[in-house]
């Protein structure tokens, strides 16, 4: 049977171990945080790129708003995990959505979700 001490010491020696290891996760970083103006009737492209992700990067969904019209959405994994906006818009105004991404987790990484807000005025 372990000892009252023992355990301590042993949760001591794993909190010290999380710290010098760097086992805590990092937050999802998006680029660029906002996206070029769009015009009705131009083809347009705009890429956001995904950056401190731990594991693989999938793209959950557009929310809370919607793409202008004629526009899709997807994400490419090379050469970076990019999120491409791309099409030909054919409708003005402004338009806020969230793009829902998320990378899987494992057993002793809960994974890591993100829903930056974006804004794209076609003109």
């Amino acid at each position: 049977m372990l000892s009252r001490s023992r355990i301590v010491g042993g949760i001591a020696c794993a909190l010290a171990l999380t710290a010098v290891v760097g086992c805590t996760q990092q937050a999802l970083q998006f680029s660029p945080t906002t996206l070029p103006d769009a015009q009705v009737g131009s083809p347009y492209a705009a890429a956001i790129t995904v950056s401190q992700a731990e594991t693989f990067v999938t793209l959950d969904s557009v929310e809370d708003g919607s793409l202008p019209a004629g526009l899709k959405i997807e994400l490419v994994h090379q050469p970076a995990d990019t999120i491409q906006i791309s099409g030909t818009p054919t409708v003005a105004g402004t338009f806020s959505f969230t793009i829902r991404v998320r990378c899987v987790g494992y057993p002793d990484f809960p994974g890591q979700t993100a829903a930056p807000r974006y804004t794209l005025v076609v003109k």
